[in-house]
């Protein structure tokens, strides 16, 4: 099956589905490759029941699908896969600004909480160095703040998207797998003290 890259959210009630933090979880699994309802619940570490009922909710929205089927000790197993690798909601559904704000902030969330299982299982040469020239490094880790307009912010981050994208089309058939994410978002306010510049004496 061949995700499509964008599925738009036209409906309230699939938008108030894919904002669930479970479901919201399960579907980044999903997005990833095909996984059956007993194996979602050992990666949650929940009840297999639970997670199917979540399951049966993401497929009547059509947010999921059953891939293949596989027997296995008389019973069917159901492999379940995302129908695409993102979910936008359409412009009738902006103007319902609380249930949009909620499905961006549980998505960003469950991003991060992501990305945490991918490092604690990611192999140890993953988080050796070659050299202190971070230049070279296969690896980055980076938080900053600016200040500037939306407009301005919005501009960048077509950027780096497009930086994303040609990441993406420069894959080598013989390289090794990497894992990059990230999340980006506007704040209330500075949380790093500003970087005093050294004086002469300590120049």
């Amino acid at each position: 099956m061949k995700l499509q890259p964008v599925y738009i959210i036209e409906e309230l009630e699939q938008l108030k589905t894919i904002s669930d933090p479970l479901r919201a979880r399960v579907l980044l699994y999903l997005i990833e490759k095909a996984y059956t309802g007993q194996q979602l619940a050992k990666l949650l570490g929940m009840a297999r029941a639970k997670v199917h009922y979540h399951l049966n909710e993401l497929e009547r929205h059509n947010l999921i699908c059953v891939v293949r089927t596989e027997l296995k000790n008389g019973i069917v197993q159901k492999f379940y896969r995302a129908v695409a690798r993102g979910f936008v909601p359409g412009e009738n559904l902006l103007p319902y600004v609380s249930e949009v704000e909620n499905y961006y902030r549980e998505r960003t969330l469950s991003v991060l909480g992501h990305a945490r299982n991918r490092a604690i299982n990611a192999p140890e040469e993953a988080f050796q160095i070659p050299s202190p020239d971070r230049s070279q490094w296969p690896i980055i880790m980076t938080q900053v703040e600016v200040k500037m307009s939306k407009a301005k912010y919005a501009e960048w981050l077509r950027k780096f998207r497009a930086l994303i994208y040609e990441l993406d089309a420069e894959q080598e058939e013989n390289g090794e797998w990497f894992y990059l994410t990230t999340v980006g978002f506007q704040t209330h306010e500075r949380g790093f003290d500003p970087i005093e510049p050294a004086n002469e004496e300590e120049r």
